[in-house]
């Protein structure tokens, strides 16, 4: 095979058959090494087998268990994390037993999920076996044996799932015959109807009992909802897996369904922390069941599940979210899977009933209205609503004013916890997968963790559902893309009525997404709102949306360029802001329009255009030359000067135009400072969700608005203005001086320059070649005879009077840096270093702080932080004033050891063996205070450099105090010593 000279390297046949053997072998090995692993695992767990069967038999004990009174300090502190409250021996003989059953399942699923073909029916007995032993327990007469029953469940937990999770065809008939021996089957009962009654019942019986204290029936809770959980998720299992049952029958009864349903329902309101996931989750599990079943003798057609059962839901579900105190990602991710189920959203009577809201109705306007507090919580709920309302788009028209607010929601926290809980926690990500959701990763992934993720969301959906309204035609759901098209003309009437400017921008970042809905019912409508939108005073920011959504209008409806456009861009005394405006629309019409229509565009708005390149408006004026030169470089070719044909007037004219616009200085300046704008924009592409958020995500900070054009043009003509100026100045002071030459009597005109140029200096750059006469004022008499005026020297006594100005405003200006220099310097010898700490509220506060007391300096490991928004919005300029020293965290160390070198005293602020009250530390003159992290504290190796470590007394139960509010403690009490 050759080989090519240049890239990478072409492997020969031999080389890759080479790689491939090695490749074989190595797989080979790796399992053979797999396969002996497994082989042990199957002899240890023959072996488990037969511990297990011995040691489960102190949880069928029963009456022979001894009720032993412990004393007071040892009650509770026994049997490990679970704190069991039994004897030493009894509690070594229960953690032998749930130890045993637990190994048992592991190794049964991890053998029965890496090996097929498999028989484990010893191992599947012993756990079988244990779980009806477990479920059929008489009730307990003592302290004792209910502790014995909760170690019993604490160990049929873990072991059923392991079993549940690797469910096969084999391991579901071993269930389906085992069940069969714990009660009799009547003909036809599903199957599992009896494992779940019987156990609910048995696990409730044990609740009732006296016998246990308040924190041991929640552990008995917890293990109750995960058991749960693992019972109604075996038919998504199968389900899952195909699986099939020959008999065909269901795995629940309707009975036993609404019994299981009706018993979690009631539980959620007073659910504990450990609790909340597994009976959420078994509220998703059954809502799945009943949307499999498709009950027909319930009131709802689609859930089998009425109203009233699904209003005890939203209620309990809202006492159970409005009494967190924390928002995990977990529990809301699955708060919202559980009560915004699909198969409930997709039921009109969930939103709207008797035209009151309906239980999910309800639900959405309380957590939205909780969610302004909580930014992951809407975000959430923005990412889950949205998914539901693209899957029924007939739901829409219910939400219309929940989606305003996700449009126009906007809140300056940030959750900084959001993407550790996804990254660190299992629970979370999954949680999270299940939500029902728009599948665009790029948005996601760059939006999750911002205040724009819920406008996003409601974005993409929009721009999808006008997708769907373009397929209207075909025959896959008439019905649902009228609702799409329907609820988007609705939300977009909604949004033209948004005033207020923050909202404003946000309101028409959506209306340019929802232009695809504009349709001929509501066209007239839309384009007196935008007149309106486009006459009034706007910011460049807000006007570039209003301007690209008119672009869009005007390219769908063609026939209303010469009926709307044309006529407003002959209202030649229209406001130049709104002219501009108009320019770049018809600009952009032309350039943009499909090729059929293109010259008759350009037909119908070149002439209106032409003459406000005269405008006496500057940015009018510099705005129309840039937008005309990209319509004549388009459609006016350069002519041929060879050609011996005559050329009209007009195209002479064109051609001198086009020249002029392309070749002068200054308008190439103009169009510089565009760096290519125009070629860029393109109006489609700027009305997709990623044309308004994506591309502009990592430059611009506020709203993701982008610079418009007419900002560019203005700031470039302020910029050449103030050029002019300066120019201007300079030509002022070369006149005056040349007309005290002229004044200075007779002589020859070089003898009074020279004498001059001795009295007044000249800037080096001014200009000397000028029209010599001197114009007068009206209200001047101008005496021609004579030059009493010049000679008396009235011009130079002027410039003089010029000098002692510009001397005081000199001075003023030193002055005032002086007095600025006092601000900033005069500051107390105490330098805070917060290098460890990386949230930065804390950081911003610290800054705040820092400059309120005036210490030295403030050290951080990046000092590129002052930059960050949320840092600039907490530390109010303070990052101005204060010294901000960048220490990484690697150099502390370095750092705090060259400040001992310099005379300071190093402290840190930490709860130490020998760290002494800040009551009674007196601090040193020069201190350098260290902080530590916001959990960890200092790390040892920076303990062992500090002189010294204090502490704030603390008197609550709390364990320490937020960072910056100790930080500002600390810098008070020094203050207060240096102050005295």
């Amino acid at each position: 095979m050759q080989r090519r000279k240049h890239g990478p390297k072409v492997q020969t046949k031999f080389e890759i058959q080479q790689l491939e053997t090695e490749e074989q072998s190595s797989e080979a090995e790796a399992s053979n090494i797999y396969n002996m692993f497994t082989d042990s695992l199957l002899l240890i767990l023959e072996e488990l087998v037969s511990f297990c069967n011995l040691s489960c038999s102190i949880f069928s004990s029963g009456s022979d268990i001894e009720d032993k009174v412990l004393p007071s300090s040892v009650r509770g502190k026994l049997g490990g994390p679970s704190q069991r409250r039994l004897s030493i021996s009894l509690t070594t003989a229960v953690l032998q037993a749930t130890i045993s059953v637990k190994a048992v399942a592991y190794i049964y699923a991890w053998c029965a999920q890496h090996r097929t073909g498999i028989l484990l029916n010893s191992a599947f007995t012993a756990v079988w076996k244990f779980f009806c032993n477990t479920i059929t327990s008489p009730t307990c007469n003592s302290e004792s044996e209910a502790e014995v029953r909760i170690a019993a469940y604490e160990a049929l937990a873990p072991a059923l799932k392991a079993l549940v999770s690797v469910l096969a065809p084999q391991i579901l008939v071993l269930f389906m015959e085992n069940s069969k021996s714990l009660q009799p089957a009547i003909e036809g009962e599903p199957w599992l109807d009896t494992l779940v009654l019987s156990f609910l019942q048995n696990i409730n019986n044990l609740l009732a009992v006296g016998f246990m204290v308040r924190t041991r029936r929640a552990v008995l809770l917890n293990w109750k909802w995960v058991i749960l959980e693992s019972l109604l998720s075996i038919p998504s299992y199968s389900f899952g897996s195909k699986l099939q049952q020959e008999d065909g029958s269901f795995f629940f009864s309707d009975a036993a369904l609404i019994n299981i349903f009706t018993d979690t329902v009631e539980s959620l309101e007073n659910a504990g922390e450990g609790s909340v996931l597994p009976i959420l989750r078994s509220i998703r599990l059954a809502l799945e069941l009943f949307a499999s079943r498709r009950l027909s003798l319930v009131v709802s057609r689609f859930t089998g599940v009425d109203s009233q059962m699904i209003w005890r839901l939203v209620h309990s579900s809202w006492i159970l979210h409005s009494s967190c105190n924390k928002r995990r990602v977990a529990h809301i991710a699955a708060l919202l899977s559980s009560v915004l189920h699909p198969s409930l959203f997709s039921d009109g009577d969930m939103h709207d009933a008797d035209n009151e809201p309906g239980p999910l109705k309800w639900f959405v306007e309380k957590l939205l209205e909780e969610g302004t507090k909580s930014p992951r919580t809407i975000r959430l709920a923005a990412l889950h609503l949205t998914g539901l309302l693209l899957s029924n788009p007939t739901t829409i028209k219910y939400y219309i004013k929940e989606l305003k607010l996700l449009t126009l929601y906007g809140s300056v926290a940030f959750d900084e916890d959001f993407e550790a809980e996804l990254s660190e926690n299992d629970d979370a990500r999954t949680e999270v997968t299940l939500l029902t959701k728009i599948q665009d990763s790029e948005l996601t992934e760059a939006f999750i963790n911002t205040e724009l993720y819920a406008r996003v969301c409601v974005a993409n959906l929009f721009y999808k559902l006008a997708d769907l309204t373009n397929r209207s035609g075909s025959s896959t759901g008439d019905k649902a893309s009228q609702s799409a098209l329907e609820s988007g003309k609705l939300f977009l009437l909604e949004l033209l009525d948004t005033v207020i400017h923050r909202r404003k921008i946000r309101a028409w970042q959506m209306i340019c997404v929802l232009s695809q809905f504009v349709d001929d019912d509501i066209v007239e409508e839309v384009t007196q709102c935008l007149q309106i939108a486009l006459y009034r005073n706007n910011l460049p920011s807000v006007r570039q949306y209003l301007e690209t959504f008119a672009i869009n209008i005007y390219m769908k409806f063609p026939s209303l360029v010469a009926e709307q456009l044309v006529p407003l861009l002959r209202d030649y005394d229209m406001r130049p802001q709104a002219l501009s405006s108009y320019v770049f629309i018809a600009a952009n019409v032309i350039l943009h329009a499909s090729k059929d229509i293109q010259l008759r565009h350009l037909d119908e708005l070149l002439p209106p255009i032409l003459p406000l390149l005269t405008s006496h408006h500057h940015s009018l004026r510099g705005f129309t030359q840039v937008l005309l030169h990209q319509v004549l470089r388009n459609f006016f070719p350069s002519l041929d000067s060879k050609s011996s044909e005559i050329i009209p007037l007009e195209k002479r004219c064109f051609e001198d135009l086009k020249l002029y616009l392309a070749k002068n200085s200054d308008c190439m300046r103009l169009r510089a400072s565009m760096e290519g704008y125009l070629d860029a924009y393109n109006p489609k592409t700027c009305v997709t969700p990623a044309g308004i958020f994506v591309s502009r995500v990592e430059e611009i900070g506020f709203e993701c608005v982008p610079t418009s054009l007419m900002e560019q043009v203005i700031n470039f003509l302020n910029d050449v203005r103030e050029d002019l100026r300066c120019s201007m100045a300079k030509d002022i002071v070369t006149i005056k001086n040349e007309s005290l030459n002229m004044a200075a009597g007779s002589g020859s005109t070089e003898e009074v320059s020279s004498a001059c140029e001795e009295k007044l200096e000249l800037p080096k750059d001014a200009h000397l070649d000028f029209q010599k006469k001197i114009t007068f004022s009206k209200h001047e008499k101008p005496d021609l005879g004579s030059s009493s005026l010049l000679c008396k020297g009235e011009v130079y006594k002027q410039l003089l009077e010029m000098e002692k100005e510009d001397d005081l405003l000199d001075q003023l200006w030193k002055s005032r840096s002086l007095a600025m220099e006092r601000i900033r310097g005069n500051r107390q010898h105490i330098i805070l270093v917060a290098s460890l700490i990386d949230r930065i509220p804390n950081l911003a506060g610290l800054a705040r702080t820092c400059e309120v007391f005036k210490t030295q300096g403030l050290a951080v490991a990046d000092a590129k932080i002052v930059q960050d928004k949320q840092f600039q919005l907490i530390s109010v300029t303070a990052e101005k004033w204060v010294p901000v020293i960048e220490v990484p965290v690697n150099s502390v160390k370095q750092f705090l050891e060259k400040k001992k070198r310099e005379g300071f005293s190093i402290l840190g602020l930490e709860q130490t063996a020998n760290s002494v009250p800040l009551d009674q530390y007196i601090y040193p003159k020069k201190t350098v205070l260290v902080l530590g992290r916001e959990k960890e504290g200092i790390p040892v190796d920076i303990i062992h450099v500090l002189d010294a470590c204090i502490e704030i007394p603390q008197l609550g139960v709390v364990r320490s105090l937020n960072v910056h509010v100790s930080g500002a403690i600390a810098l008070w009490e020094y203050t207060r010593q240096q102050r005295l």
